[in-house]
């Protein structure tokens, strides 16, 4: 030992080795995936049925979705293996009487304020102010006034939501309520409905596979004969996303109490129409972002800069700094030499951006983290697609009608290249390059329904619910909607 202390870095080699063991532990750790214990905890029993064992004696099952599981992943087990309290609730659901009968709002001569919070499932009880909230959203339903609440975070908005859907309930409606939220938040609303009332909430997202077992058991009442009561629905209200009510879902768009269906499409992103100055505005904001976190080319970066900077006169400019860029940039390990020392970050500096600052129009934090995770990602495509516009298509992209075999566009012809399909040419080479142009990266399917191009005629039109999904809130999905 002391011959070791002689020797003046031992005790930085020592730091590192039990560094490099720490980080190894944790690697170790990392590579066994944890077991979630919410697996095999019941959520929901969806239905019953009745079998023979292996002895030919008489069994009940239950039909089980576990929590954190999609729907898809229910399964059949003995009643033994569940808890009572869940079956409890499932027969109090299965014994409800079908109502098919739709209860009118009350008159506004019947609103009678609130002096004390009822008695909540659990014991619960709503403080003050909360009380006050449900008490102006009462009242403004009763004189057919749309409202919104505009509590601070954390001062139990969906609270006073679900306890005002309660009231509304007390009156004889007994929904179905459509409660659409951000997906980040759906697991909280359906843990304070359970919470706070009886009413039955069922969430309504996931696969297709998912969504045809909650239309199968979370829906309707059926008759004796297993068919479907018209107008009697299983659940008090639904919980589900924007992205589902943006995508049509005809399964929900069918539920007649939501007869106003076409203005929850029309206004379900709760923002005013944007003009182009808008989007412009939001784009140079993204841009802008990235930048700041962008450690790559700094070609790149000043390409990206000029190309987010106002013109004087407001004209679009033509930059001429782009033709170096058409080097591709080295991604991945191979690309890397060595660790550049990271930089501290830097907000660029110009008077436009009071205007479009990402610190003031990007609010959700959740998304500036994943913008930051591939800033890298965005400027290289923003910088493909100028290069695109530039030198593959140039005035040739005007009018947007254009047909991709009108264009005089050049195909390089690869050295011994393999193609996606047999039938794959320079004219599909062409159609993608354009695709991408018009549709943007990635939008294969709208790509191929798109009658410009070569692939409609040599591979058909894609499903519908695809391109749907693909081009969610476009003027395609709106279309379909009031088709």
């Amino acid at each position: 030992m002391q011959e070791l202390e002689k020797d003046k870095r031992v005790h930085q080699k020592i730091k590192r080795y039990k560094a490099k063991q720490q980080l190894n532990s944790f690697i170790t750790e990392m590579d066994d995936e944890p077991f979630n214990p919410d697996y095999v905890e019941v959520d929901r029993v969806l239905d019953i049925s009745e079998s023979t064992d292996e002895n030919g004696e008489l069994v009940t099952l239950y039909l089980v979705k576990w929590c954190s599981l999609p729907y898809e992943e229910s399964t059949w087990e003995l009643k033994a293996d569940i808890d009572q309290s869940k079956i409890e609730e499932y027969e109090h659901i299965a014994a409800r009487t079908p109502n098919t009968k739709r209860v009118d709002r009350p008159p506004t001569a019947d609103w009678k304020k609130l002096e004390g919070s009822r008695d909540y499932r659990n014991g619960n009880t709503l403080r003050e102010y909360q009380l006050e909230g449900l008490n102006w959203l009462t009242f403004n339903w009763y004189n057919s006034r749309n409202c919104i609440l505009a509590d601070e975070m954390g001062l139990g908005k969906t609270i006073q939501s679900i306890t005002f859907l309660y009231e509304m309930y007390m009156t004889g409606i007994e929904g179905p309520f459509l409660v659409i939220a951000p997906l980040s938040t759906i697991p909280n609303w359906e843990r304070e409905f359970r919470t706070w009332t009886e009413l039955n909430a069922v969430v309504y997202h996931g696969s297709q596979a998912s969504r045809k077992t909650i239309q199968a058991y979370e829906m309707h009442y059926r008759d004796a004969q297993g068919k479907i009561i018209k107008g009697a629905y299983r659940f008090h209200a639904v919980i589900t996303t924007f992205e589902m009510i943006l995508a049509d879902c005809p399964e929900l768009r069918s539920i007649p109490c939501w007869g106003r269906w076409g203005d929850i499409l029309a206004h379900g992103r709760f923002k005013r129409p944007l003009k182009e100055a808008d989007v412009e505005t939001i784009c140079r904001a993204l841009l802008a972002y990235c930048l700041l976190h962008y450690r790559g080319d700094e070609n790149i970066k000043s390409f990206i800069w000029d190309l987010i900077t106002p013109s004087a006169d407001g004209t679009t400019k033509t930059l001429t700094n782009h033709s170096g860029l058409s080097t591709p940039v080295p991604r991945g390990r191979k690309g890397k030499k060595g660790k550049t020392p990271a930089q501290p970050l830097q907000s660029p500096r110009a008077d436009w951006l009071v205007t479009c600052n990402p610190d003031h129009l990007l609010q959700e934090d959740s998304y500036k983290r994943h913008l930051k995770h591939h800033c890298n990602k965005v400027l290289l495509r923003v910088r493909m697609l100028y290069y695109l516009r530039q030198e593959v298509v140039g005035n040739q992209a005007e009018p947007a009608c254009f047909f991709c075999s009108e264009l005089d566009i050049w195909i390089p012809q690869p050295f011994q290249a393999e193609v996606p399909a047999d039938w794959w040419d320079s004219e599909a080479d062409k159609s993608l390059l354009i695709g991408v142009f018009k549709h943007g990266y990635e939008k294969y399917n709208s790509m191929r329904a798109d009658p410009t191009l070569c692939f409609l005629e040599r591979v058909g039109m894609p499903d519908a619910k695809a391109i749907a999904a693909e081009q969610r809130g476009s003027d395609m999905m709106a279309d379909g909607v009031d088709g």
